[in-house]
């Protein structure tokens, strides 16, 4: 049997781990048109910032020879599906294919001596033009934008980002939660901006704004190889007759029944697991995402999973505390608990420290479609110093409950 996985993200990587480790005698080969090997995508703001870049390769090329695996520095320009072969610097024939070519930058304007941050080139680009620059304008405050945002702060550049919709992480949050959140970030963000072009460091946004560097972070579409839509895979990653697809060139269908494009590493690499053991001859299923995300900015976590309040008629709770009792110096905690019109829980955001595993606990009551009743009841473990009796998770599904009375 031979398998071709063509990319060496962490769906690709992934894949090809997981295909060996199902497959000992496997004939496996990876194509990765970058040449760094597995790389983490989302330790690319710490490079800028100052991380050496050498940290941050996972599973470099050495590593997937020493496991039998055939790693090629080379790009794939065409499939042939019907004829089982892939077109690169020569043809080769496959039994089982592996798509997850990843995705590129999307740029809703004309623009021109901008960076883009999508791979470890881009990165390392930016970290050289940060040497030259004293002020940055970044486009788009979502997770990439705001991230990368404290990157360039922390090398000491004056930063300012514009973002088109009326809050900051707008996929991940809420606008209250967010704007609580922009209140203790203290970086200059414009609101509902749109920009209009962007060209040698100055953007047209209704005004002009004017920086060293630019950085456009609007977001990303699929990097698949005939320029069309995003792959739709099921449960098992399967496109067609052994032919498989996993990360961010993919579609899902999530927990909630919604067809999503895939745009998180934790996703990609379940999905590079199911692939990869699909693939070899196993037998593996992708439980539906709900999408849980975490970031850390100047120091504040922040995390979310499920649906959006404008994603559901349903009911929300927030509660803003501490996460220690009140004689306790603790920390500064916002909790918000969305449930349908039943307190069925569908989403939460969360602010503060210990963030994303209070949505990992959250990510297992929508999992077993618990509803704010259980949780409000639900013991937590309790000492002054590490926990309060009743937590905010409690208090705010308890909130919830008197709502639905």
């Amino acid at each position: 049997m031979k398998i071709i996985i063509i990319g060496c993200g962490a769906a690709g990587g992934t894949a090809a781990q997981f295909a060996r480790k199902t497959n000992r005698k496997a004939e496996i080969l990876v194509y990765d048109k970058e040449g760094y090997g597995q790389y983490s995508k989302c330790a690319l703001p710490y490079v800028i910032e100052g991380k050496d870049w050498t940290e941050i390769i996972e599973f470099p090329p050495q590593w997937f020879e020493r496991n039998g695996i055939e790693y090629r520095n080379e790009e794939i320009y065409k499939i042939d599906f019907e004829g089982r072969i892939v077109e690169g610097e020569k043809e080769e024939e496959f039994d089982k294919l592996v798509i997850a070519t990843g995705a590129m930058p999307a740029c809703p304007f004309e623009a021109s001596g901008v960076h883009f941050l999508r791979n470890l080139n881009d990165a390392l680009g930016i970290k050289e033009a940060v040497k030259k620059a004293n002020n940055a304008i970044i486009v788009g405050a979502g997770l990439i934008g705001m991230e990368v945002a404290e990157a360039l702060i922390r090398n000491g550049l004056k930063v300012k980002v514009l973002e088109y919709m009326p809050s900051i992480l707008p996929a991940m949050l809420d606008k209250d939660v967010a704007d609580y959140v922009m209140k203790k970030l203290g970086v200059e963000v414009l609101l509902d901006c749109k920009v209009e072009k962007v060209e040698d460091g100055v953007v047209i946004a209704g005004e002009e704004h004017k920086a060293d560097l630019v950085i456009v972070a609007t977001g990303n579409k699929p990097n698949v190889l005939d320029g069309g839509e995003a792959i739709k895979v099921d449960e098992k990653c399967n496109v067609s007759n052994d032919v498989y697809a996993a990360g961010d060139c993919t579609v899902v269908k999530d927990f909630f029944g919604r067809e999503v494009v895939v745009g998180l590493g934790s996703i990609a690499a379940r999905q590079g697991r199911v692939a990869g053991i699909n693939a070899a001859g196993g037998n593996d299923s992708l439980i539906p995402p709900v999408f849980a995300k975490t970031t850390k900015l100047f120091g504040l976590e922040i995390a979310s999973v499920g649906l959006l309040s404008n994603e559901i008629d349903g009911v929300a709770a927030r509660y803003i505390g501490k996460d220690l009792p009140h004689y306790m110096e603790g920390d500064d905690l916002l909790v918000k608990v969305i449930a349908d019109k039943n307190g069925i829980i569908v989403g939460c955001q969360v602010v503060g420290r210990g963030a994303a595993k209070i949505v990992d606990r959250i990510t297992l009551a929508i999992y077993n479609r618990m509803g704010v009743k259980e949780i409000a009841r639900i013991e937590n473990a309790y000492a002054p110093s590490v926990a309060p009796t009743f937590d905010a998770i409690e208090v705010a599904c308890s909130m919830i409950e008197r709502k639905l009375k």
